[in-house]
């Protein structure tokens, strides 16, 4: 299975509907992933959670094809929409 499947299941699995979850492979994964449980949580708390994600369900090879995942709430989705 490639890393980009095996992580938007790891991803989904976490983040299940209606979170999202939108990841792209271009030399390299990055995505974000929108759910209200990242409200309340700064920065460094949703890139914690992503890693401990990929620590447990990831080898140290995969891990390393992933450079960036983003955490946001829908209403910080909404708003860097409406900035576009």
């Amino acid at each position: 299975m490639a890393v980009v499947q095996k992580l938007k299941k790891i991803l989904k699995e976490r983040f299940p509907p209606p979170d999202k979850v939108k990841l792209r492979d271009d030399d390299g994964i990055i995505g974000v992933v929108t759910s209200k449980s990242f409200h309340g949580k700064d920065t460094m708390e949703r890139q914690d959670i992503f890693h401990e994600l990929l620590a447990t369900h990831l080898t140290g090879e995969e891990r390393r094809q992933v450079l960036l995942i983003v955490g946001v709430t829908p209403e910080e989705e909404v708003a860097d929409a409406k900035d576009e």
